[in-house]
Formats: C-alpha cells, sequence, structure tokens
C-alpha cells in the first residue's frame, strides 16, 4: 500500500475502520461518502490506485463479497470521473 500517497492511505483507513461489520448494503452508501469526501479533499484515484485499494480490500473480504469488486470498481470509477 505503500504505493499511494499520504492523504490517499488515511482515506481508505478511514474507510476499513468504517466499512468493518458492515453488511454489503451499506458499503455503497459509505463508498460514495469516502469518494465525495476524497472529491472534496481534491484528491483523485487513477485506476491503478483503485486496483490497489480493491486489492488491500480483498484480503478481508468473503468470496461472496469479492465477487461484487468487479461492481464496485466501476462505480468508484464513474463517481470519480465525474467530476
Amino acid at each position: 500500500m505503500s504505493d499511494l500517497d499520504f492523504r490517499k492511505q488515511l482515506l481508505l483507513n478511514e474507510f476499513k475502520s468504517m466499512s468493518k461489520g458492515k453488511s454489503n448494503d451499506q458499503m455503497l452508501p459509505l463508498i460514495f461518502a469516502i469518494s465525495s469526501k476524497a472529491k472534496q479533499a481534491g484528491i483523485t484515484f487513477n485506476k491503478d490506485d483503485f486496483n490497489l485499494i480493491i486489492d488491500q480490500l480483498k484480503k478481508d473480504m468473503s468470496p461472496e463479497e469479492q465477487l461484487m469488486l468487479p461492481q464496485l470498481l466501476a462505480l468508484l470509477q464513474s463517481q470519480h470521473s465525474s467530476k
């Protein structure tokens, strides 16, 4: 994860803390909230950043949750590119 800059790492750590114990239904609003916070702070994520984040999150996910990853990645990328 050292490939992400410090501010991105902080956001990711915040997301990981907030997402612990959340259901899949609760994750999507959380993802959008973190994405909005990043935009407001002027932080942008590129495709490589998203892939790195997804790889890190995957470690703590069930196989069912991992199946949702491509959809979440697409949502994050579309949310971030609509500046």
